[in-house]
């Protein structure tokens, strides 16, 4: 009797934890699919069980994000949409937007330039909807100077 209370309350517990693991594929070295008990879910490439290569990562919040993987992070090559539905085409690096890449609102701004450390940093442009448009130094998001 002890014995099946126990084994119904083990699996009471175990019905509200969320899944997390490889759900398909080689999740050691090679193709698979991912899941992290946040939902997050990722599709791709896999190395020494990471992420790492080619893949699609898909965020619980709706956002979505394709493109290359180092050890676990966004880094290279990527697209990403926001959960708010503005989309970034670029580079990353440790899971942020770093280097080169273009960032589109839904308002229709759109900045193209350098980015470090997720904000827009260095030489770019911002064209508004209006037909303005702010050219020149960034940092830290912010438009210091024309050129």
């Amino acid at each position: 009797m002890k014995q099946t209370v126990f084994t119904m309350c083990l699996l009471l517990v175990m019905a509200g934890q969320s899944f997390a693991g490889c759900v398909d594929g080689d999740c050691v070295n090679g193709e698979g699919v991912y899941e992290w008990s946040d939902g997050t879910r990722y599709t791709g490439t896999i190395r020494n069980k990471a992420p790492e290569g080619q893949g699609a990562m898909l965020y619980p919040d709706g956002g979505e994000y394709k493109g290359e993987m180092k050890a676990g992070s966004r880094s290279g090559k990527g697209d990403m949409v926001f959960p708010d539905g503005k989309k970034y085409s670029g580079q990353w690096a440790d899971n942020l937007m770093n280097g080169q890449g273009k960032m589109v609102w839904l308002d229709g701004r759109v900045y193209e330039g350098e980015w470090l450390d997720g904000m827009s940093h260095g030489q770019g442009s911002m064209k508004y909807p209006d037909g303005k448009e702010k050219k020149g130094e960034w940092e830290d998001g912010d438009f210091l100077e024309e050129e």
